[in-house]
């Protein structure tokens, strides 16, 4: 979704009382409001490329912690690998239900 840009298929994936909590901004509780934050951070990027470097599973696959970089074009400048890493934990279902980035 990162990379297309689009986050339609985002209320699938998250659960309906998801938080999502990341860098300089309030604690996103829900899927809807991780959908609308997602969009509008997504909207001013082009050319989005987002390339995993580590990703660590837990046995029983309920969580999930990945290092990641993302390149994209914004403002007429090019932003390239970007270092990020991000953590989940998923329901029974396995929709993220906790979502923690770092910058």
């Amino acid at each position: 979704m990162l990379s297309t840009g689009d986050v339609s298929d985002l209320l699938s994936v998250y659960t309906a009382d998801a938080l999502y909590l990341e860098p300089y901004n309030p604690p996103h509780r829900g899927n809807l409001l991780i959908q609308a934050y997602l969009k509008d951070w997504l909207g001013g990027k082009d050319d989005i490329a987002v390339e995993a470097s580590r990703v660590i599973e837990s046995e029983d696959g309920s969580e999930l912690g990945v290092e990641w970089t993302i390149s994209y074009t914004a403002a007429g400048r090019r932003w390239n690998d970007l270092p990020r890493a991000s953590f989940f934990a998923f329901d029974e279902q396995g929709r993220i239900t906790y979502h923690r980035d770092y910058t």
